[in-house]
């Protein structure tokens, strides 16, 4: 986390006895930090947090750069009364829930690649132009300064309506199984592609993806309706554990602490992304595209029981051996990162509109978000037109761009 907020703790811990003694503490506390991808766990790690900060307070709630105007207006003076996380969605509730929810105000935020939400004594914080609601109370002596990528609000059919084009979360009390059991029974998708629609799982991302597959023992290209239940199922609960390890460490850490001994680096944190051989086997890591994200696996730990289609056949007979790269979207401890760095990664990595599932806070990765559409050929028409060198492979010619004149470049938004 990358903000100073001030948090009223129990002296003896988190699980400490009702009547045990309090006093004022230091924390740091924001939804994303350069670096990190905001995944389920990022998420929900974000929600705790501000149950506990945040919620049923009143607030002053304004909009600094004017972008959430009309929201914060309704919102303005009343109590926040719920938070929930829903896979990489935060729903933020005002009013009073006795009232069946007919007056409540709902806040829906997805970080996107440059999304933060951070808390601070009250006059402590700062807005900037990318600062679309700011919370304030006086009173608790606290304010929170949201910028995120997505940030609309609704009455609770709006709600419901969200809720409803979302899959299941593994790490919500309330996820059916059974439901997303149904969606690969009935799905012409891999596996790979399945873990990764939101509309089915709700809260995985690339990492976790190459992770749970290698433990599960599944290649990505198997379909979805070929696995049997039980299988199913051991996919389900390793996604919750990881989840669940997430929110608890802060950090993908997807191997398991006794294996992590045994395997030693480079496989303490992670099994199979970003590693040229895989820790149990010493077999040589494959990637390839599936659906504009790159994908791992080990086809030895992970083999191909199923016959592709041909346009699958065809891509994965591009599969290559991974070279691994500092990777700025899941570092390895105390390694620094800027948020352009990371989004560059995945332009490099053949990722393109993808760099906006990376949650850095930089004003230059937004712009980067959409540069990413052009082609060498228009990127190198920009360069041009500022003067500047015009070499390059394409992530040079972005960062260059980006770098330069970041916030300022014209451009069309493809469809």
């Amino acid at each position: 986390y990358s903000a100073q907020v001030t948090e009223t703790v129990r002296t003896s811990g988190l699980g400490a006895a009702r009547g045990a003694g309090f006093r004022r503490r230091s924390f740091v506390c924001a939804a994303a930090t350069s670096g990190t991808m905001v995944e389920g766990h990022g998420v929900h790690r974000v929600a705790q947090r501000h149950r506990r900060l945040l919620l049923g307070k009143v607030f002053k709630a304004t909009s600094p750069n004017g972008r959430f105007a009309q929201g914060a207006k309704l919102i303005d003076d009343r109590t926040l009364s719920r938070i929930e996380a829903i896979g990489k969605n935060l729903f933020y509730f005002w009013g009073d829930c006795r009232d069946g929810g007919k007056n409540t105000t709902v806040v829906h935020i997805h970080f996107g690649m440059s999304g933060q939400f951070k808390t601070a004594g009250f006059g402590k914080l700062e807005a900037t132009k990318n600062t679309r609601l700011e919370l304030a109370s006086e009173s608790d002596d606290i304010v929170a300064h949201l910028s995120a990528m997505t940030v609309n609000h609704g009455d609770m059919e709006f709600y419901d309506k969200k809720v409803k084009a979302l899959g299941q979360d593994p790490l919500r009390e309330d996820a059916d199984a059974d439901l997303v059991w149904e969606a690969f029974k009935k799905s012409r998708k891999s596996v790979g592609m399945l873990l990764m629609d939101q509309s089915v799982i709700a809260g995985l991302g690339n990492i976790y993806r190459a992770e749970v597959l290698f433990k599960a023992g599944l290649h990505p290209e198997t379909p979805g309706a070929s696995i049997d239940h039980e299988t199913f199922m051991n996919v389900w609960q390793i996604s919750k554990d990881f989840l669940r390890r997430g929110v608890e460490t802060g950090s993908i850490l997807t191997v398991d602490p006794q294996e992590a001994k045994v395997l030693g680096p480079p496989w303490t944190r992670r099994y199979i992304y970003n590693h040229s051989q895989c820790g149990r086997c010493g077999t040589r890591v494959k990637t390839w595209d599936m659906a504009g994200r790159t994908v791992y696996a080990c086809v030895k730990c992970q083999p191909l029981e199923s016959t592709l289609d041909p346009p699958r056949k065809k891509q994965l007979a591009k599969a290559k051996g991974h070279v691994p790269f500092v990777s700025h979207c899941a570092p390895e401890p105390r390694q620094a990162a800027s948020a352009l760095d990371a989004a560059l990664e995945k332009v490099s990595a053949g990722e393109k509109r993808n760099v906006e599932h990376v949650a850095l806070v930089e004003e230059s990765t937004l712009e980067l978000a959409e540069l990413s559409w052009l082609k060498v050929k228009e990127l190198k028409t920009k360069l041009s037109d500022l003067d500047l060198p015009t070499s390059g492979k394409k992530e040079e010619l972005l960062k260059r761009l980006v770098k330069h004149r970041p916030g300022k470049i014209p451009f069309k938004r493809r469809r």
